[in-house]
């Protein structure tokens, strides 16, 4: 009698379930054409009566701004209420806002327990989330063992970035025994899925031959591919390799643009591998003031190689000289106007 009962409550159940669903596959259906209006007067109904799917997507479009105006605080509401059901992305959508306080006051507390809560049913977001969060210390303590089964989770899942942090742990030994080749692996699974970062790593392991073949020409052009989406580290390294004539005919102007694009995106080191060639006459006229500028703004950028470089370039110069490469490196302070000041000033006559 009890097992029939509970047999007669799953048939209910599941009739209801289907009733209150009628409406979402035609959500679905509008939305796929780019119809969003038509999607969320499917949805709303089901998501005024508590489904929690369609709660969800009442929250994307919230949070897109797909078919309404997009509304932090109202996005987090509906995921609030999805997420008090168990959904697993609303979850990690929510955890996502308190981490950036989005509609929510910022609160790391709230975002770990909402990716926790996602992560452990198997929510690939939220299983790489938390790793970055246990890699860097974020509202929790750094611990690079748990850092590493979170992102060894989400990169059996298949995801990208996952697979290229957990392959950096391996080739650093951080809370994983180091090992070069299957680092290699995961940051090729990656970068063939074309993560900016999996494509950088894998170059990287190809220029110094760790866990593969070295390879300067594979490594070019890896870094090719994420320079291509904008990755600065990337087109430093290209840079880089031009300078040093790795796998490619040394060319200092070539080097110089590389340094320039990642400089220009902020990357401190590029602007420290400018002033070296400012100095060196490579490429480029040699300038001191330039140089010394350039090892200046690297040093507020918080590049610590570029502080010994400007003690050293700062001793064969006058103090005339000195003053004009402080004056240059106040403008290229400015947001924005950094290679601008310095054009302006080796243009000048």
């Amino acid at each position: 009698m009890h097992n029939l009962i509970k047999l007669t409550l799953a048939i209910a159940m599941l009739g209801s379930a289907a009733l209150a669903n009628a409406g979402y596959k035609e959500g679905e259906q509008a939305a796929d054409r780019g119809d969003y209006a038509t999607a969320l007067q499917e949805w709303r109904p089901l998501a005024d009566k508590g489904d929690a799917q369609a709660q969800f997507r009442m929250g994307l479009a919230y949070d897109e701004g797909q078919g309404v105006p997009a509304d932090p605080a109202a996005a987090a509401r509906w995921y609030r209420l999805a997420a008090d059901q168990g959904h697993a992305g609303a979850q990690n959508n929510l955890a996502w806002a308190y981490s950036h306080g989005k509609g929510v006051p910022q609160s790391d507390a709230e975002a770990l327990k909402w990716y926790e809560k996602a992560a452990v049913q198997g929510q690939v977001w939220a299983q790489y989330n938390l790793g970055v969060r246990y890699q860097y210390g974020r509202g929790v303590k750094q611990n690079y063992q748990e850092a590493a089964r979170w992102y060894q989770l989400s990169a059996q899942q298949g995801h990208p970035l996952a697979m290229a942090n957990l392959g950096m742990m391996l080739s650093n030994g951080d809370g994983v025994k180091k090992d070069y080749p299957l680092a290699a692996t995961l940051f090729r699974l990656s970068a063939e899925q074309g993560t900016d970062i999996g494509q950088h790593n894998l170059a990287l392991a190809y220029r110094n031959g760790r866990g593969i073949k070295q390879d300067f020409e594979q490594a070019r052009n890896w870094y090719l591919k994420a320079a291509a989406q904008g990755y600065a580290p990337s087109e430093h390294n290209l840079g880089s390799m031009y300078e040093q004539g790795l796998g490619v005919q040394k060319d200092y102007a070539t080097a110089m643009k590389w340094y320039r694009r990642a400089a220009q995106r902020g990357f401190a080191l590029s602007w420290n591998a400018m002033g070296i060639l400012y100095v060196r006459g490579a490429g480029v006229p040699e300038n001191k003031v330039a140089a010394c500028a350039l090892f200046m703004h690297a040093a507020n950028s918080g590049n610590t190689l570029s502080v010994k470089n400007l003690q050293h370039v700062q001793q064969d110069m006058k103090p005339a000289e000195i003053k004009r490469a402080q004056d240059l490196a106040a403008a290229m302070h400015r947001p924005g106007q950094a290679l601008a000041a310095l054009d302006a000033y080796l243009k000048a006559p």
